[in-house]
């Protein structure tokens, strides 16, 4: 129950959470089941809820390490926050390396330990990015391992090890770091890393430092446009060549998702960067290289990329 609250992080009605936890039974045993969770928690776990007749909810002295670690997480994904010392340390990258309740195996809890587990691979690809454009490459191979290690068949992850070495000048870390994830990939699922991560290898210099870079228009951009607007550090490969990873976004609210723009937008508690396309009359965000789609409908659009700056 404390679980299940902490993860929701609100107020949650009786009657869900019984349903939630109880689900083999009946409404009224289930129900009742809570009540007598209740009735047997100590003096110290009662003061850690507020309990009223129709919802329970964590009291608000209570710390939710998960709590922090999202807003750790959406505040490296995005850069029109401050980022303190404590952000791009090995304490951060320890508790971005952690999974939501590993050992349990609820089935209500599968789709938070997904979302989670995008979020801290977003996430622990920034902490890479920002770590090597202080040139703390030792700090930033850790936080690119441990998004691998999230997801290890994921190419992005790889990628961003690739660019982390490149960005030192170790290339041949990058070519051995290249080589075992081909390994992998070859090993596991029968299938070669993406021409575009094969490109990176091409690059003679990568340099990631984000002062004195020239500022490009992307192709979506429109001329003239005076619009409010924020930054986004794009992640990953998937809309390469247009945007690269660690490339700002300046994405604008006051511009229509029409199809061809590429917009930001969050699904399922992820933020995600693709291209408005129209497929048989029907509007999806996709990805430029990768075969990667969502239904429009299904995101929530925080605004139109109207300018980049390149991170190379």
């Amino acid at each position: 129950m404390f679980a299940l609250l902490a993860i929701a992080d609100r107020a949650i009605a009786r009657a869900n959470i019984a349903g939630t936890l109880w689900p083999e039974a009946s409404e009224a045993h289930a129900q009742a089941s809570l009540r007598s969770a209740l009735t047997r928690l100590d003096s110290s776990q009662r003061s850690a809820l507020i309990i009223n007749g129709r919802e329970l909810a964590l009291a608000h002295t209570v710390s939710v390490d998960l709590r922090e670690a999202r807003a750790l997480a959406h505040r490296l994904v995005l850069i029109d926050t401050e980022i303190a010392d404590a952000d791009m340390s090995q304490d951060a990258t320890a508790l971005l390396s952690s999974e939501l309740l590993p050992d349990w195996y609820d089935d209500w809890l599968a789709t938070d330990a997904q979302h989670w587990r995008e979020l801290r691979f977003h996430a622990l690809q920034a902490l890479a990015l920002r770590l090597a454009i202080d040139r703390r490459f030792s700090e930033a191979v850790d936080a690119a391992c441990a998004a691998i290690a999230a997801d290890p068949l994921r190419e992005t992850g790889h990628a961003a090890l690739v660019r982390v070495h490149l960005a030192e000048g170790n290339r041949s870390a990058a070519l051995a770091a290249f080589a075992a994830y081909r390994l992998l990939l070859k090993h596991e699922v029968d299938s070669q890393p993406s021409l575009q991560f094969e490109a990176l290898l091409r690059t003679p210099a990568l340099h990631l430092a984000d002062t004195a870079s020239v500022v490009f228009n992307a192709q979506t951009a429109v001329a003239g446009e005076d619009v409010g607007a924020f930054e986004v550090v794009a992640s990953g490969i998937s809309m390469e060549p247009t945007i690269r990873h660690g490339d700002t976004l300046l994405v604008s609210s006051d511009v229509s998702a029409s199809p061809g723009r590429i917009v930001v937008a969050v699904h399922a508690g992820i933020w995600i960067v693709k291209r408005v396309t129209d497929r048989d009359g029907t509007l999806v965000l996709r990805s430029d290289n990768v075969d990667e789609e969502v239904l429009l409908a299904d995101v929530e659009v925080r605004g139109v990329v109207v300018e980049l700056r390149r991170a190379l």
